[in-house]
């Protein structure tokens, strides 16, 4: 599969935000730190709720006096709508992009971690754990389109998470197995810092963790309850041919069986957790 290039079988969003204070307006609300990165850096970052737990999940490429912001879960008009609230007294602008974006799988012909081109034309590395993926703005690319069940592979084995399938406005993000490689530390504040903060020095101890599951067979429908030792330790969110995704309680660890109906399920670790 990653020898070949596909297109994803997904409607991903582009979100671009412009002007003079465009940089300094997304640096002090979003988790990663991108005052200090160079125009051309791709980042991976979140957008918090006031309360520290989960809003948005994106990609952020650094530009000059601009920032393009990439959802894959139809979110767009949300987040531009989150944004636009907290525009006050700074000089932006926030536009969904006009030209449809892409994403192709496989190879990736960009430098890890950049982005070139502009609002017409671009290519940037958007790769998950594992796997090179491409976001491509212009003409669609000539390749054959995945099969979504494929794609939803691809995704939890890589331990990607969705927005409203596998996590929510619930969910803090030290649950979510993203924290790495989305999160600042360093940085000044940021919307939601207060519990992540809080959290990161008490050892980031949380209630719940995503983890992949390996079934036995044909992992069952999502929303299936997952047992172990009689009690429930989580619903399936995601599934796809014989793996899933779910929040399991945190004294469910990887290596560890559990059940989903007459299935059972090695547990797993999201990877880069």
């Amino acid at each position: 599969m990653t020898d070949l290039r596909h297109l994803a079988p997904v409607n991903p969003e582009l979100v671009w935000i412009g002007g003079p204070d465009a940089v300094r307006f997304l640096n002090d609300l979003i988790s990663q730190e991108i005052a200090a990165a160079e125009p051309g850096e791709v980042k991976r970052s979140l957008l918090l709720t006031p309360q520290g737990k989960l809003d948005h999940i994106f990609w952020v490429l650094r530009g000059e006096d601009e920032v393009g912001l990439l959802v894959e879960d139809g979110r767009g008009d949300a987040l531009m709508s989150t944004l636009s609230r907290y525009r006050i007294r700074v000089n932006v602008e926030i536009e969904k992009s006009q030209l449809e974006p892409w994403l192709v799988i496989g190879p990736v012909e960009v430098e890890v971690g950049s982005w070139s081109g502009d609002h017409s034309k671009l290519v940037a590395d958007v790769s998950w754990p594992g796997l090179g993926r491409a976001l491509m703005v212009g003409e669609r690319p000539q390749l054959a389109l995945l099969d979504p069940e494929e794609y939803d592979l691809l995704r939890i084995e890589a331990g990607e998470p969705l927005m409203d399938v596998d996590v929510s406005d619930a969910t803090i993000p030290q649950e979510t197995g993203l924290v790495r490689r989305s999160i600042s530390f360093e940085k000044g504040c940021f919307l939601g810092q207060e519990l992540v903060a809080r959290l990161d020095s008490r050892g980031g101890r949380v209630n719940r963790h995503l983890r992949i599951l390996r079934f036995d067979d044909r992992a069952p429908a999502a929303g299936t309850e997952l047992v172990q030792e009689g009690r429930s330790v989580g619903v399936l969110t995601s599934a796809a041919n014989d793996k899933g995704l779910a929040l399991l309680w945190r004294d469910v660890e990887p290596g560890d069986v559990v059940t989903a109906g007459d299935v059972a399920a090695s547990v797993e670790a999201v990877p880069g957790e």
